[in-house]
């Protein structure tokens, strides 16, 4: 299976730069190289303690982020262990550790009236979004709006949430859903959720004409990390069931690198939240430079 080293190793000056070692173990980290990463630590912790909520450097151009992550292989099969045992009121909602903590930040700071969700799935996660804005934003959120290509999976306790409207629709015709008129009628700022992964294209260009400054997209699972693990364990029951997966990691890989392309060619709009991209070390989670804001 793929082998991703810790990211941890560190330069006999100081803390060690990030480096990939794709097969075999990580080499040994020395006692001086430990605690010089430790004391490294301390001080990031200390300086976002003292640092608050300020925006200096916090919103970056794509073309200033790498293609790379801090995080282990470990720990991405733990955050998959853990999601697949979670649920929100009993429903299922495909997120991780850390993708609760992001999102529950992220709609503390920024407080959305309206969220957008793109793949409903069973409605675990447009449960979890209404819930968490219910607490944080109060009387001023207004809805979530969630759509999928079917909604046969959702569950009644989400179909019955007064604050969750349900659209059977594929990405294919964002477009005719999110119409000038009907996005009239849902308040800002935005927090647009992208985990449905087909049609990114198209649903990015409509976005374009869409988002305000102050709006967000996060587009999950643009781990090139997690695509790799994927196709590397890619052995499913059957030869339709690995066929499936391969198709569904092209989607994944389309997405990340659309949304890329995308932000390289709109640097003056579009900018990389770092506080979210990086709130547990350089693209540590499964989105990697894909938490976005506009900005103008």
């Amino acid at each position: 299976s793929l082998s991703l080293a810790p990211r941890a190793a560190m330069e006999e000056e100081g803390p060690l730069k990030r480096q990939r070692q794709d097969c075999g173990e990580a080499p040994a980290v020395s006692e001086q190289q430990k605690e010089a990463r430790h004391g490294h630590i301390a001080t990031l912790v200390e300086a976002a303690g003292e640092a608050g909520d300020g925006d200096e450097g916090r919103f970056v151009p794509m073309s200033e982020r790498e293609e790379d992550s801090d995080m282990t292989l470990d720990t991405m099969e733990a955050l998959y262990i853990g999601q697949a045992r979670c649920n929100w009121k009993g429903v299922p909602f495909g997120k991780c550790a850390f993708d609760w903590q992001v999102y529950a930040t992220m709609i503390g700071e920024i407080k959305p009236r309206t969220i957008i969700e793109l793949g409903s799935w069973a409605g675990g996660s447009a449960l979890f979004f209404s819930d968490f804005a219910h607490m944080l934003v109060g009387d001023a959120f207004h809805k979530v709006v969630s759509l999928d290509i079917t909604l046969q999976h959702v569950r009644a306790i989400a179909r019955q949430h007064p604050k969750i409207e349900f659209h059977e629709r594929s990405t294919e015709y964002f477009d005719s859903l999110f119409t000038a008129e009907f996005c009239e009628l849902l308040p800002r700022p935005w927090l647009i959720s992208e985990d449905s992964h087909y049609n990114f294209d198209k649903v990015l260009a409509a976005l374009h004409g869409l988002m305000l400054p102050g709006d967000y997209l996060v587009c999950e699972d643009t781990s090139s990390q997690m695509h790799d693990w994927l196709a590397e364990n890619n052995d499913g029951p059957s030869e339709s069931a690995v066929a499936h997966t391969k198709h569904s990691i092209e989607q994944l890989r389309g997405t990340a690198r659309t949304l890329r392309e995308f932000c390289l060619q709109h640097p003056a709009q579009y900018r990389v939240d770092t506080k979210y991209a990086d709130l547990f070390g350089y693209n540590v989670g499964k989105h990697w430079n894909s938490i976005i804001k506009r900005i103008a």
